[in-house]
């Protein structure tokens, strides 16, 4: 089977969640099929490269000017349309799989030029992460993901949350939804001893690292994690608040812990590589997911895997992955008075931290594999 997969995003370039994922379910995939990716190019890697089994062709989108990011993102499909054109032509793809709403017009396209049958990953929709539609400019967006679930002959979604929500929002047909979560490599994310060198770089010797990675952005709720901080601090003054990530709140956040009085004990790093992400996953005593509205959470099988308990809001994808008192805590979204009592109960029972440690490390292991992912991928694009 030949699938040509088409994603804004994909490593080195990484906004979110989706580059990962999309990348190691290539990477997973490759194993069984041939897969070609059409992206956006990124400065220094090559237009053209195969990694790991998986055919990268690399875009140069960025040339002509625009107004705003609506703009720019159609003039980016015309030009993944001409790239992806050009591949259809040469040979022929059983499947065009598009992932969320940002590559949708050139991947419907690409499906009324070709013959190949058109599946769609909505990894989150305009709706949920907006709590509504209130603009033109939101609702272009929503229109253009039920466009694409529409024009889509099986739809993934990563969690039962957004089933619901993808049915409910474009009436769509439930048996044309697929539930396949995303998965987590557990070779690469794993347990690791602890780097005291890399450490200094964020912390002191004596300090416990409460750690956040994401993008800063309101409905990761950065701000509810930030307002909890000087409850957790009257209790556990030890404790050091690393945030990993960009967004455009960053600086409404580093404002925020500096009127709480609490910017000496909050650190926010910025971009981070992934293979340091993983070395602060180490150094890490657990980590906080604190989002308002969140599909699925790769980074929280992330820390999982990597044997770091979590505290994290239950809501959405969360509350599918995290056995409250098992494998993690959850807490009322939104609600920074119960993400300090959760932080404060991790960093007052040794003993919880360590059995949540080794369960969330089985569960990453057990549900969420790769292969897993791979082959019930597999399994959906054969019923087409």
């Amino acid at each position: 089977m030949r699938i040509l997969m088409v994603s804004w995003e994909y490593p080195p370039r990484k906004i979110g969640g989706l580059a990962t994922h999309v990348y190691e379910l290539a990477r997973a995939l490759s194993e069984i099929a041939e897969i070609h990716v059409v992206t956006c190019s990124f400065p220094g890697a090559p237009e053209t490269e195969t990694i790991k089994g998986t055919t990268v062709h690399r875009v140069n989108v960025y040339s002509a000017p625009s107004p705003d990011f609506l703009t720019w993102t159609m003039l980016m499909n015309v030009n993944l349309l001409k790239a992806g054109a050009e591949l259809v032509a040469e040979k022929r793809f059983d499947i065009i799989h598009c992932h969320d709403w940002l590559v949708a017009p050139a991947c419907i396209a690409l499906k009324h030029a070709s013959s190949s049958r058109l599946v769609a990953t909505i990894h989150s929709t305009e709706s949920g992460r907006r709590h509504g539609i209130y603009t033109d400019y939101q609702r272009v967006i929503n229109e253009i993901e039920g466009w694409l679930t529409y024009e889509a002959s099986r739809i993934v979604c990563c969690s039962w949350s957004m089933v619901n929500e993808v049915a409910s929002l474009f009436n769509v047909p439930r048996d044309k939804i697929w539930m396949i979560p995303n998965g987590i490599d557990t070779e690469i994310y794993r347990p690791t001893p602890p780097d005291d060198l890399f450490r200094r770089r964020y912390a002191k010797q004596d300090e416990r690292i409460v750690l956040y990675v994401g993008r800063l952005v309101p409905e990761k709720g950065v701000n509810v994690l930030i307002g909890a901080v000087p409850k957790i601090l009257s209790v556990h003054p030890d404790s050091k608040f690393v945030i990993v990530g960009e967004g455009y709140a960053r600086e409404q956040l580093s404002s925020l812990a500096k009127y709480l009085g609490v910017d000496h004990k909050v650190y926010f790093t910025g971009y981070v590589s992934d293979s340091d992400i993983r070395k602060l996953l180490s150094l890490a005593y657990l980590q906080v997911i604190p989002s308002i509205y969140e599909p699925f959470g790769i980074v929280c099988l992330e820390a999982a895997a990597s044997g770091v308990p979590v505290v994290v809001s239950d809501t959405g994808g969360l509350s599918e992955i995290v056995e409250d008192g098992v494998t993690g805590l959850k807490v009322q979204p939104d609600n920074s008075d119960a993400l300090a009592a959760a932080v404060n109960r991790i960093l007052s029972d040794a003993a919880l931290r360590d059995s949540m440690s080794k369960r969330a490390r089985r569960m990453a292991e057990e549900r969420f594999s790769m292969k897993t992912v791979a082959d019930r991928t597999m399994e959906m694009y054969r019923t087409l």
